[in-house]
């Protein structure tokens, strides 16, 4: 590999990686650190683009960060990894630490892109969609890899799993330069960050993401978009003058 570090498909590695995804919680998960070579990870970072070649901005009460698919127009090096998460060997190191056979990228928008969030950038915890919405294909696996060096934990930004009920986020993994985390994709795969960024104005979390797909499991798998739930542990309970205020109709 050109740009992934060789060390993580070592049969050790891939044995621990193997046994690391299938024991995580709250749903299957593993954390690759240094994943690409340092170099690589640097020139991914510096060469990010800017905001006008994001051509998906995400900005409403769910999420607010800038998205984007225009690999034609960004520099050589993301369209390098974007073929090199796509070859023979790393789709079988998915498939021997996942047990996910016969996984695969397709090559539009909803394959691979790049995220950037500034200050106060969040997203709400939520489901992606399961279907491709082009090519009947089923979503698996996502990848994401954090490209920003040097980001405070207090600055937020960490990718939060939470429970399948949507009441507790169980674990926060923090978006440290060069960490790549892939994770399984199911209708309780509630995930995001749920707290506004707080980092300096000119500070960025910048993120390359891919998601990978197989045919579908079961022929009668309805599709169904990106459901953002409503998060059961901030749901605010009424006050005594408020429920009276409500049930008289006043005010």
């Amino acid at each position: 590999m050109e740009l992934i570090q060789n060390k993580h498909f070592s049969q050790e590695q891939i044995d621990q990686y193997k046994e690391e995804f299938e024991s995580s919680k709250p749903f299957h998960h593993i954390i690759l650190d240094d994943f690409l070579s340092t170099e690589s990870a640097e020139k991914l970072h510096n060469f990010f683009p800017e905001d006008e070649l994001f051509n998906k901005p995400k900005k409403d009460k769910h999420e607010n960060k800038l998205e984007g698919d225009k690999f034609e127009e960004y520099p050589r090096m993301f369209n390098l990894l974007k073929e090199e998460i796509a070859k023979p060997q790393f789709l079988e190191f998915i498939e021997k630490v996942t047990g996910i056979k016969n996984a695969f990228i397709t090559n539009d928008g909803f394959g691979v892109g790049i995220q950037k969030g500034k200050k106060g950038s969040f997203e709400d915890v939520h489901v992606d969609f399961n279907i491709h919405p082009e090519k009947d294909v089923q979503r698996r696996l996502n990848l994401q890899l954090y490209l920003t060096p040097r980001w405070k934990p207090e600055w937020n930004g960490a990718l939060e799993m939470w429970n399948d009920c949507v009441s507790k986020c169980k674990k926060a993994v923090s978006c440290r330069f060069n960490r790549a985390v892939i994770f399984e994709v199911k209708d309780t795969s509630y995930y995001g960050y749920t707290k506004p960024l707080a980092c300096p104005d000119k500070a960025e979390r910048k993120m390359f993401s891919a998601t990978f797909y197989t045919k579908k499991e079961q022929e009668d798998i309805k599709f169904h978009d990106t459901i953002f739930p409503e998060h059961q542990e901030e749901k605010a309970q009424p006050s005594f003058f408020e429920s009276i205020k409500k049930a008289l109709k006043v005010g």
